[in-house]
């Protein structure tokens, strides 16, 4: 159960579960521990925090509070303040990491020199609420106006490269380099001509030549300062495509570093879910369904684990399950909100099961989901029949001729 405290009132023995203020003027980098000593105490009241949020359930010695009153309805209050103490956590997130990011911008625009210090601070931010609730923080990433966008685009991009990389189970510095990356790598925009920036309409052809000169603008602007080489990498290549067809330099298949293929998905897909002056946002699934089938831009290994990360995948794609089955994935249908899978096949026994759901909510994609199979492969040689009955709601699994017909 959680807990909302004034520091003032804080003791040995609480567990800290969120840090109630900006990020920035929190004296620690962990969001969660338990205090043990007078000196952690002390810090947190001589900060500009006004209170955090404690866990009783992982309190200790006197801290912990007596059970009482009834445990269900304990159990649901926790699971309210929890979802508020996370919203707040990922509102706080976002609005301090998109105003650092306008200040980074700003200052490199005015000839300025770029410190990179403070962006761990932001990475670190971004990976702690991650922890702490991953589609809260991924859905309040969506929400940018176009007056923000510039900013809030580079945070959007810095928080998907944290989560994919932790996807991908990389090394906690290579996860904070990623998120760095992420974070840079449209700086160069700062010489581009804001009319060309934001028009509204197709640019001409001479107004795309000067907005593809961007990464390697971006990439000058961060050589001249101390910036880790996967940032330069990913601010100098993320428009590259796996097929030689990118820019500025053509780089085919694994040419391209991991760090770059990663960040060309991030800046897609965010790209692609924000509202600009000349287009509508699309819906995440749209925008996955769209990349997807955009042959020889991405690297498709790496767009599933995207996919994954963000819990995330195109209507009708097969996947394999670590259960042995394989399913689809479904629409939200008209009786529910939440993205489903239907699990139609048994891998070992050769056969289609009567098909039955699975909700992404209810899942751990990352452990359950492990690939997307060729059903070919499978012996599913009627494959483009099966999809369309699983589809329509219907059962494979049963001769047509018992299967009720559509209305």
């Amino acid at each position: 159960m959680l807990k909302r405290v004034p520091v003032r009132e804080i003791t040995l023995g609480m567990y800290v579960h969120a840090i109630d203020g900006p990020w920035l003027a929190q004296p620690f980098w962990r969001s969660r521990f338990l205090l043990t000593s007078l000196d952690e105490i002390a810090m947190l009241r001589r900060s500009k925090v006004g209170a955090v949020v404690i866990d009783l359930d992982r309190c200790v010695g006197s801290a912990r509070p007596a059970h009482s009153g009834n445990a269900r309805r304990a159990r649901v209050q926790s699971d309210i303040v929890r979802r508020e103490a996370d919203s707040i956590a990922a509102k706080r997130v976002t609005d301090d990491a998109r105003d650092f990011m306008k200040s980074v911008f700003d200052s490199a625009e005015s000839g300025g020199r770029l410190e990179t210090g403070p962006l761990d601070g932001v990475v670190r931010s971004i990976t702690d609420a991650l922890e702490r609730n991953r589609s809260m923080l991924l859905g309040m990433m969506r929400l940018k106006s176009r007056d923000t966008y510039t900013y809030f685009h580079s945070v959007a991009v810095g928080t998907l490269m944290v989560n994919f990389a932790r996807e991908l189970g990389l090394a906690a510095d290579e996860v904070r380099l990623m998120g760095l990356g992420g974070l840079f790598h449209d700086i160069g925009k700062i010489r581009i001509a804001k009319e060309v920036l934001n028009k509204p309409g197709p640019l001409t052809p001479e107004e795309w030549d000067e907005m593809r000169q961007h990464p390697e603008i971006g990439h000058a602007l961060l050589l001249a300062d101390d910036v880790p080489s996967i940032a330069l990498d990913v601010c100098l290549h993320h428009h590259e495509k796996v097929d030689g067809s990118g820019y500025p330099f053509g780089l085919v298949g694994d040419d391209i570093s991991l760090a770059a293929r990663m960040g060309a998905i991030c800046d897609v897909y965010d790209s692609l879910t924000s509202e600009r002056a000349y287009k509508g946002a699309a819906s995440p699934v749209a925008a996955i369904a769209a990349m997807a089938s955009w042959s020889g831009h991405f690297d498709q290994a790496l767009l599933f684990v995207f996919m994954k990360s963000i819990c995330v995948f195109p209507i009708g794609m097969p996947v394999r399950l670590r259960s042995g089955h394989l399913a689809m994935v479904r629409d939200n249908g008209r009786r529910t909100s939440r993205a489903r899978l239907t699990v139609f096949y048994d891998i070992a026994d050769q056969r289609l099961l009567p098909p039955y759901e699975l909700f992404l909510s209810d899942i751990d994609t990352s452990e359950t989901i492990l690939d997307t199979p060729d059903p070919l492969d499978y012996g599913l040689a009627n494959w483009a029949d099966v999809k369309q009955q699983l589809l329509e709601g219907h059962d494979p699994s049963i001769g047509k001729e018992a299967r009720p017909k559509s209305k």
